[in-house]
């Protein structure tokens, strides 16, 4: 298999327990079980990173590009209000 395809086939299966431990931590009420979980996701946070910088090093990633501070303000704009926050 390709160092490409296993590269992006490891950073999908991370995203995706990155996705599944934010939702059991905001259900957890059991607070050594949400430390557990604040501690995987952590991890598996440092562990997404180093595989996205190898990714981006050779060359299979590109970033999207900066965000102006027009966009970042219309983008916080849109929040400010928000029931989210």
């Amino acid at each position: 298999m390709q160092e490409k395809i296993m590269v992006s086939d490891a950073l999908s299966g991370i995203n995706a327990s990155l996705e599944s431990l934010g939702y059991m931590i905001s259900q957890t009420a059991n607070q050594q079980l949400r430390q557990t979980l604040i501690q995987m996701r952590n991890a598996s946070e440092t562990s997404q990173f180093e595989l996205f910088e190898i990714a981006k090093s050779h060359g299979y990633y590109e970033p999207a590009a900066e965000a102006s501070q027009e966009e970042i303000k219309q983008v916080r704009d849109i929040f400010s209000g928000s029931s989210l926050l």
